[in-house]
């Protein structure tokens, strides 16, 4: 009888430690890099990530980089713009406790 008492108590600290390990990972990520024809980082780019419940905003940084972190798991519109080159939109899911990478090449718009 002791013997199925420990196992008892060893499968429920089993669920309440897996219960709280998966409780942590309530967001995700969105990253990438963006460039420009010619495959130059591109700084100064508005990002938008958007979905049904948010939308999120960055710029990218001198390497072309840009992140969105904790970000609630879904479907995601993400927007490119500067001025004088081509809007960009691409999909990208973020998943639990995971990163969706979203690269982009923006075009230099003539005139």
């Amino acid at each position: 009888m002791r013997f199925l008492a420990r196992q008892a108590l060893v499968a429920t600290l089993l669920c309440l430690c897996a219960g709280l390990a998966l409780r942590g990972q309530t967001s995700g990520q969105i990253r990438g890099t963006v460039v420009d024809d010619e495959g130059n980082p591109l700084h100064g780019v508005k990002v938008e990530a958007v979905t049904a419940s948010a939308t999120r905003t960055t710029m990218t940084g001198k390497n072309g980089q840009f992140r969105f972190s904790l970000l609630a798991p879904g479907s995601y519109r993400v927007t490119f713009t500067r001025e004088a080159y081509s809007q960009v939109e691409k999909n990208a899911t973020v998943r639990l406790d995971g990163t969706a990478t979203v690269n982009a090449k923006l075009f230099r718009l003539a005139g």
